[in-house]
């Protein structure tokens, strides 16, 4: 081995794992970025190229054969993406999927070639494995050639006319990368194709480890992976804005197509005209707005409205070669503005005649960043909150009770959430009423909107006292007895649990009718309120089974009191004109003998009303034996 090929294995070496670590982080920089992958081919080739290399080993041959007919049939495709991906929107998948049909069937080739040496076909020398000249193989003159080398011409070509067009601070890296495509692009050609040096000698592989370092300063002092040049021309079509630029005589010599259409003729026809040339008044008024650097306002024949600014275009010597003159379509501003202005007389009478309090509050400038001052307030605004007529306009917010002040400050002095709405419920200044404040930001002060929500809330607490209530005996029903007498129990240290049912109600209902057995449960629902304290829970669980809680009564007390309810209960009732007899039986439960869930005692109760109706069954024949205290 020769020392100039002893030193091209170490170069090569170098160059490979050079290129892969620059992929790896162009690819963590920037993962949508095409570069990353242009950069892993070359490694690629390049590691390829060494694997083959003067070696004996023919597995190690076919493999870096294999890695340098893949990558140099990808890099082509991989070089047109980062072409269409800086100068226009990436190409459709299915051009790529076209793109690669010859790469991939060049690989499958490549892994198959000992198959058919259609791709090389290994020589045995004394330096090791040589292959016959690529010219030699059909495949590769004929197809993978022309496309491989093709393909690059044509994207360096596309990339290189595309230079007036793309901005002068992209030029240098475009150029740089035509530069880094073209080098081992011409010296593979001159070397394959043109018999230029050594045919045996690795030029391409070569050739791209001596770009090395240009590639390293294109990606990590260019970032050539980031930057996505826009073609002027593009830019300047699509501003939505008219843009015409005159020379120092007030010529067109470029106009945008939004400008064309304004001015109602094509770009190339506009090209030498005079700006205005039939409309002397926009001539002054452009001449004005060059002199003093202002903003005019154009208004055209066909009723549209234009704001028209220009600027002087300079050279790179500072001297003046003409003007740029920006046009802004302002006609539908200019009619909302109007709009507007003929509206906000009508804007302030509904302010002013609104049913609810408006006010705005701004910082105190003069004391603590913390204070805001009433800066306006409506009429309704005094109803609302107890401070002195006609006085709020001035007054610290701090003084007004009404509006929560405290909340209000803590929100609005607060840089994270004065700039958000916020919106609660506080008492209002009469016994029962109640307002809904609404606050939200303007710019340095906010406004406060006072709705009174009285009649609300009450109808929204009937509505949830309704919603708790039987509809046939206005006692709790099962939801709202659970919830009243949960609360009952849980603050009190003993209770007990009564549960009613009513003897006879279904012989009720069979022998007079649904009707009547709806008025006897109304009848016996009163006269268990009539004797009940206002601590007492009562509710109706269901059918004509009822249930009550007394807190803080002793097992004696719990027992007399059942037996009064039962005693009550068994008087004559008048039905429809009819008096009807029904007793009722009643268990009773302790808290905390039998339990401290609700439930639980509910149940024991249950249990012991069972009992109860069972013995006035038996014919025991006195209250007490309807009334049972569970053991």
């Amino acid at each position: 081995m020769s020392a100039l090929q002893t030193l091209i294995l170490p170069v090569l070496a170098l160059a490979a794992l050079g290129y892969l670590a620059l992929a790896v982080f162009v690819a963590r920089t920037s993962p949508r970025s095409i570069v990353g992958y242009f950069l892993f081919l070359i490694g690629m080739l390049v590691t390829g190229t060494l694997l083959s290399q003067n070696t004996n080993d023919l597995n190690l041959f076919g493999i870096g054969r294999v890695l340098a007919y893949f990558a140099g049939g990808f890099m082509p495709v991989a070089f047109y993406a980062v072409y269409r991906q800086y100068t226009e929107a990436p190409p459709n998948p299915l051009l790529f999927v076209a793109l690669s049909v010859i790469p991939v069937t060049t690989t499958i080739l490549a892994v198959t070639n000992s198959m058919h040496f259609a791709i090389w076909e290994p020589v045995y020398s004394d330096a090791g494995i040589e292959i016959k000249h690529l010219t030699d193989k059909p495949w590769f003159v004929r197809v993978h050639a022309p496309f491989a080398y093709g393909l690059f011409g044509l994207t360096v070509l596309a990339m290189a006319s595309r230079l007036p067009s793309i901005a002068p601070a992209h030029r240098r890296t475009v150029m740089l990368l035509i530069a880094c495509a073209v080098t081992p692009f011409a010296a593979s050609i001159a070397n394959v194709f043109l018999g230029v040096g050594d045919r045996d000698a690795p030029v391409l592989a070569l050739s791209l480890a001596a770009l090395f370092p240009l590639f390293v300063y294109a990606a990590l002092r260019l970032r050539v992976y980031e930057f996505s040049p826009v073609a002027y021309q593009t830019l300047f079509d699509h501003v939505r804005d008219p843009i015409v630029v005159l020379d120092k005589y007030e010529r067109i010599i470029c106009a945008n197509r939004r400008a064309a259409e304004m001015l109602g003729h094509s770009e190339q026809a506009l090209l030498g005209r005079l700006l205005w040339e039939e409309f002397p008044d926009a001539r002054g008024l452009l001449k004005r707005a060059i002199e003093m650097d202002m903003t005019q306002t154009l208004m055209l024949e066909n009723s549209t409205a234009y704001e028209m600014s220009a600027a002087p275009l300079i050279d790179h010597a500072g001297r003046t070669r003409g003007t740029v003159v920006v046009f802004r379509d302002v006609t539908e501003r200019r009619k909302a503005q109007a709009k507007l202005a003929n509206s906000e007389h009508l804007v302030r009478t509904l302010i002013e005649t609104s049913s609810n309090g408006i006010l705005r509050f701004g910082p105190d400038k003069s004391g603590d960043s913390r204070e805001f001052r009433c800066i306006y307030a409506n009429r309704a605004a005094d109803s609302f909150i107890d401070y002195g007529p006609g006085e709020l306009v001035g007054a610290p917010l701090k003084d007004l009770e009404q509006l929560a002040p405290n909340d209000l400050i803590e929100h609005f002095a607060n840089h994270e959430l004065s700039a958000t709405i916020m919106s609660f419920e506080a008492e209002g200044r009469e016994k029962d009423s109640w307002l809904r404040i609404v606050a939200e930001p303007l710019g340095e002060d906010f406004s406060v909107t006072v709705i009174d929500i009285s009649e609300r809330k009450r109808d929204e607490d009937r509505m949830l006292e309704d919603a708790l209530r039987d509809p046939l005996t206005g006692v709790f029903n099962r939801r709202g007895f659970e919830q009243q007498a949960t609360v009952c129990i849980r603050r009190e240290s003993r209770a007990a649990v009564l549960y009613f049912d009513l003897n006879d109600f279904k012989h009720v209902n069979d022998e007079y009718g649904h009707q009547a057995g709806d008025a006897l449960l109304k009848a016996f629902a009163n006269r268990l309120q009539h004797c009940l304290r206002s601590a007492d829970v009562i509710g109706r669980l269901g059918g004509d089974e009822f249930a009550i809680v007394l807190p803080s009564v002793s097992p004696d007390e719990a027992m007399g009191i059942a037996g009064r309810f039962v005693s009550t209960a068994s008087e004559p009732y008048i039905i429809q004109g009819t008096e009807i007899l029904c007793d009722a039986s009643v268990g009773v439960a302790l808290m905390p003998h039998h339990g401290e869930d609700l439930w639980h005692l509910i149940s024991v109760a249950d249990q012991a009303m069972y009992s109860a109706k069972t013995g006035a069954r038996d014919g025991e024949g006195s209250d007490a034996a309807e009334v049972a205290i569970a053991s």
